[in-house]
């Protein structure tokens, strides 16, 4: 089973990415989190496989959320995406001392969430 961490305000955003993932799998358990707090908790609580987080949000940006729990994550060995409207360029200036963060255009096909799940399906086995 994979867990997987999904961060955003927008609860439609959220909502739709889990029902779109869920649509494609069966082995997967999705976490779903509203604010920087919240994903904080549940990366406290479970080992996350994935996570997966806007970087824009009303209490904590993202990059503030990963400052909190980027040791465990490490240790976790979880593959991180941040999602935003943000330039590429400027985001990476503040994830630079997060190590392997990836960074994702907000408006990205949906298919790439399936791509990245499947990538680390084949990464896992090999």
């Amino acid at each position: 089973m994979i867990n997987l961490l999904l961060v955003d305000d927008n609860f439609s955003v959220r909502d739709t990415l889990k029902d779109f993932l869920e649509f494609f799998y069966t082995d997967i358990k999705i976490f779903m989190a509203k604010n920087g707090k919240e994903a904080i908790d549940q990366v406290e609580q479970n080992k996350m496989d994935i996570v997966i987080s806007d970087q824009m949000m009303p209490d904590m940006k993202g990059s503030e959320f990963l400052g909190h729990v980027i040791e465990k994550l490490r240790k976790d060995k979880s593959w991180i995406y941040i999602y935003s409207g943000q330039l590429e360029e400027e985001l990476s200036v503040e994830l630079e001392d997060y190590g392997e963060v990836k960074v994702i255009d907000k408006f990205t096909n949906p298919m790439f969430f399936k791509e990245i799940i499947d990538h680390y399906k084949t990464t896992i086995s090999n």
